[in-house]
């Protein structure tokens, strides 16, 4: 990539940062399915304590999800109650204009961004995918690699495809799981922020709930 922008890559995190009304998709659709919480708090403690792997966490959700009868159309009707957050299609218009590549790097789901997001094109968007049948039921998916502290490897991939340093990546995050990714780019930016470790360790904190006010961060 050959720009005159310092920062030529702007990349994202979906749930709490460009989509409000929820702190992360999965919680959203599994207490509104009212699956197993017990269930789901050992799938969680067997990822971090890595008695599981992250493929083998995402086909538990599913499976949990699938059995709590969730299809895609109701899957849908919850994220229809989400919306993008305020600013957000602004501040992504903008950044097209001045020249940004912008990217999505989440653990969230491919169809939270192509129901919120269907007609921007990002230029990369890292996520996990989920798949239906022809009647709308669960048949799987594919994970993500780069979720939790694996967001940063998302990070240095995009860099790689971009041929630009890190250093001249910009993350715009909101959680615990963005620490790692925030820690490798250039410049980070806490938005709407809920971990007071991504807040002590971005290079900004954005407080009001309007993504404009990230734009004169990031040039």
């Amino acid at each position: 990539m050959t720009t005159g922008l310092r920062f030529p890559l702007v990349c994202f995190d979906l749930d709490g940062t460009l989509v409000d009304d929820t702190v992360y998709i999965w919680t959203t659709l599994h207490e509104g399915f009212g699956t197993d919480a017990a269930a789901r708090q050992r799938a969680h403690d067997d990822f971090f304590a890595q008695r599981i792997t992250y493929r083998e966490w995402l086909a538990h959700d599913f499976q949990l999800l699938r059995a709590a009868g969730a299809t895609r159309d109701s899957m849908l009707a919850f994220i229809d109650r989400l919306k993008p957050m305020r600013g957000a299609f602004e501040t992504l218009r903008e950044l097209r204009r001045r020249g940004h590549r912008i990217a999505i790097v989440s653990g969230s789901l491919d169809i939270v961004v192509t129901r919120l997001f269907g007609d921007f094109p990002f230029d990369h968007v890292l996520i996990n995918r989920i798949d239906f049948d022809d009647d709308g039921h669960i048949t799987g998916g594919e994970h993500t690699p780069y979720d939790v502290q694996n967001k940063a490897a998302g990070l240095h991939e995009l860099c790689r495809r971009e041929g630009i340093a890190p250093s001249q990546a910009v993350f715009v995050g909101d959680n615990e799981n963005d620490l790692w990714i925030a820690e490798a780019a250039g410049r980070s930016i806490a938005f709407n922020c809920k971990s007071d470790r991504l807040a002590q360790l971005a290079t900004y904190v954005v407080t009001e709930k309007d993504l404009r006010q990230v734009l004169p961060l990031i040039e």
